[in-house]
């Protein structure tokens, strides 16, 4: 595999991740949207902190994935 290839790969692979961390998003605030009635002010917490919890892994996926694309930039320049 080419260092082209496996940049696409880690591209590719980090797209899912980001698509997965939005997804768990949705899930949370759909959780909470559905026990709001019923939910304590622990429920809450653990909502709120699941929430910030994943925003910092989408803005590190997303920082990461910007530096491979950089990264994929500069081989192809090469070439």
């Amino acid at each position: 595999m080419s260092k082209n290839e496996s940049v696409k790969a880690q591209l590719d692979f980090l797209k899912g991740l980001i698509y997965l961390l939005i997804t768990a998003s949705f899930t949370v605030c759909g959780y909470f949207a559905t026990t709001y009635k019923t939910a304590t002010l622990i429920d809450l917490a653990f909502v709120v902190g699941a929430l910030i919890f994943l925003g910092f892994l989408l803005l590190i996926s997303l920082k990461v994935q910007k530096s491979k694309i950089k990264e994929l930039e500069n081989l192809k320049e090469r070439k």
